[in-house]
């Protein structure tokens, strides 16, 4: 959909992405300069470009701030570099299945709190960040965020047509609350706290062996689910001065699509 209600839109997020005019549900996503390109005419260097090769942005798409964030996601690659740019996947059921045992408070009873943050920097595994400050909705990009006070989404969820139980998260870590608690309580664990609750909660899922690492050729055509899978771009070091330019949509946006508490 182009617009979920409420001003929201699928095509925002961390990093700010040209819209195609006429569809302006489609984002465009990579490195690139297109002219005349369905309307748009636009470059971008990309949002990966001082990343170290290793860095990491672990995500479930729209989750900081979108309600409901979208369940599935599209992407076409249209260019891509000789070298890098690949896409890297991981299961979220297996990183459920391998929630530590020492996680306190218990995973199943967490919701965590989100925010786009106006500067921040990502923990190298890319499951959290090291420090925050400011808002992105109080920046010049304020016009692509949707939520600027942020979300609040449960740690632990049932996959609504698998019914698996399943973990989804993003790295844009503010706090972490629990699932009885109101929605004005103050949060159980603030920015620091929470942001090691969640590196240790995902650390064992997203260990090497279980990365599925997609290298794209012209043409490919992507879709995952975004309470299934979590995904992470990689830096724009390995191809630098080439193109990489996809389209990406996202899609779904009815409420009853939203994330659901493993506990009901």
């Amino acid at each position: 959909p182009d617009d979920i209600g409420g001003g929201q839109s699928y095509t925002g997020g961390a990093g700010t992405q040209h819209r195609l005019p006429n569809y302006p549900s489609i984002a465009l996503v990579g490195s690139y300069h297109v002219k005349n390109f369905y309307g748009l005419t636009a470059e971008s260097p990309g949002v990966y470009n001082d990343w170290h090769p290793n860095q990491r942005a672990w995500h479930c798409d729209g989750l900081a701030d979108t309600n409901p964030p979208p369940d599935l996601t599209t992407m076409r690659c249209l260019q891509t570099p000789s070298r890098g740019g690949e896409t890297i996947f991981a299961s979220s059921v297996k990183a459920a299945e391998l929630l530590p045992d020492s996680l306190d408070p218990p995973p199943e009873d967490v919701r965590v709190n989100y925010r786009l943050f106006g500067k921040y920097e990502i923990a190298r595994e890319g499951t959290n960040l090291l420090w925050a400050q400011g808002s992105k909705g109080s920046t010049d990009a304020a016009w692509d965020v949707n939520l600027a006070a942020g979300t609040t989404v449960p740690l632990v969820v049932r996959e609504r047509h698998s019914g698996k139980r399943s973990l989804v998260g993003s790295y844009h870590v503010a706090s972490i609350s629990l699932m009885e608690d109101a929605p004005d309580a103050p949060p159980r664990l603030g920015f620091e706290e929470a942001n090691r609750y969640v590196a240790d909660a995902w650390r064992p899922g997203l260990a090497d062996d279980l990365l599925y690492k997609h290298q794209w050729q012209v043409g490919d055509l992507v879709a995952w689910s975004n309470r299934l899978v979590i995904h992470t771009a990689t830096s724009t070091v390995a191809y630098k001065g080439e193109s990489r330019l996809h389209t990406r949509i996202r899609m779904r946006s009815q409420p009853e699509y939203a994330p659901m508490p493993w506990k009901t």
